[in-house]
């Protein structure tokens, strides 16, 4: 063999090591690419991912407005309130008509049986008492007499 020979030999040696060596390289990228993920984990594109963390945002932000929401607690709306000044020969039937003119009881004839049927007309204690609508008939008596509740 002459150096010519040799040459072109080596040359062709080479150029077929470069194209075997791109083409290993080539087919390790795609087998890369066409190989599943490891177990437990998926794949997807990197558009879906950052609507993916868009939607974590949202969602964080949604729990922490109904976070906020149920630590301040709603305002209730308070009922009507009243001073209640009983003077020295009132009758139960007058302080009920007052507290059903205030709002504070629905029905004076209602309230002023109950403290009857409680015997309790003749209990009721001159004063100044804080009432509200909020409050029960029972609760309401018991203010004003001075009677403790009854147990039951």
């Amino acid at each position: 063999m002459d150096r010519r020979t040799t040459r072109l030999l080596a040359s062709i040696l080479l150029v077929v090591a470069i194209i075997l060596i791109g083409i290993k390289n080539f087919q390790t990228k795609s087998e890369a690419a066409a190989t599943p993920p490891k177990k437990g984990y998926i794949e997807v594109k990197k558009t879906t991912y950052t609507d993916l963390e868009q939607e974590v945002e949202h969602w964080k932000q949604k729990y922490e407005d109904l976070k906020k929401k149920k630590a301040t607690p709603p305002e209730r709306p308070t009922g009507k309130k009243m001073h209640l000044n009983i003077n020295d020969g009132m009758t139960s039937k007058e302080v009920s008509k007052q507290m059903e003119k205030a709002e504070i009881i629905k029905d004076a004839n209602e309230f002023n049986d109950y403290l009857s049927a409680k015997k309790w007309q003749q209990s009721i204690q001159i004063g100044d008492y804080e009432l509200t609508s909020e409050m029960g008939m029972q609760e309401i008596a018991e203010t004003i007499t001075g009677n403790l509740p009854d147990k039951q």
